[in-house]
């Protein structure tokens, strides 16, 4: 756990936050098995050796700039990064962050980057790129692997097994959607509640409307909130792809 500090529109807020590197953390209450099937409905996860990302374009996927800068590094030195999607590996060949991405050690802005893969990826239909402004309210799909446990003990187990969960955006600013780790008594919680940690940085928040599934969200950082790491009450920051759309279609251009 680090003390950072996020900046949002000029302002500066002291937070508790850690990086999202733990794979999903889920209801206590709920079957294991149905977050591990409810996850096989989302192809479009893409994973890295260090974090998550989304497939966006036949060659090119979604994640989170703290993430990419360990893949560029590789990169820089002669080293290829193996991505594993679907069945298959493909080799990152360019890694793009944000151009005002920042990392210091009391704030974090423009969390989000592209990597570009060898060849393409025809067997998984891609998402596509959420444009509203209206996430608030909505009710997404988070997905990861790595380490598991649940909102009472915390991330304990690390088997690599992909799983999905849901939650519901209760805030939204120019550059986050945020949402909280909601226990089971809670009025706002879903059915699946769940929350992203460190390992599943980068990865997705999905929305899926009429048959279409958008990305609206990468996974940043976690706000503790004077809790333990990944337990019910602890709030999630994702970067916010409606307002990085241009940016993205850009760059993958």
């Amino acid at each position: 756990m680090e003390q950072r500090m996020k900046r949002t529109g000029g302002l500066l807020a002291v937070l508790i936050v850690s990086f999202a590197q733990m794979a999903l953390v889920v209801r206590h209450d709920v079957p294991n098995q149905r977050y591990i099937e409810l996850a096989k409905k989302y192809p479009q996860i893409c994973h890295l050796p260090d974090g998550e990302a989304t497939l966006i374009k036949e060659n090119w996927l979604l994640t989170a700039a703290h993430v990419a800068t360990i893949l560029q590094n590789d990169l820089k030195k002669g080293n290829v990064p193996k991505i594993g999607i679907g069945d298959q590996k493909f080799d990152a060949i360019r890694v793009v962050l944000h151009p005002d991405y920042e990392l210091g050690k009391r704030f974090i802005a423009n969390d989000i980057a592209l990597i570009k893969i060898k060849g393409n990826v025809k067997t998984i239909p891609v998402a596509k790129l959420y444009t509203q402004k209206d996430e608030e309210g909505a009710i997404i799909t988070i997905v990861g692997r790595g380490d598991f446990g649940n909102g009472l003990s915390g991330p304990k187990l690390k088997d690599k097994v992909t799983r999905a969960a849901t939650n519901r955006i209760e805030g939204v600013s120019d550059q986050w959607i945020s949402f909280d780790f909601d226990a089971p008594e809670s009025e706002n919680t879903t059915e699946l509640e769940g929350v992203s940690g460190p390992g599943d940085s980068g990865g997705p928040a999905f929305l899926d409307i009429n048959g279409a599934r958008y990305i609206v969200g990468v996974s940043s950082h976690q706000m503790n909130n004077g809790k333990a790491s990944g337990v019910y009450g602890v709030t999630e920051n994702y970067a916010r792809v409606s307002t990085y759309k241009e940016w993205i279609e850009m760059t993958v251009k």
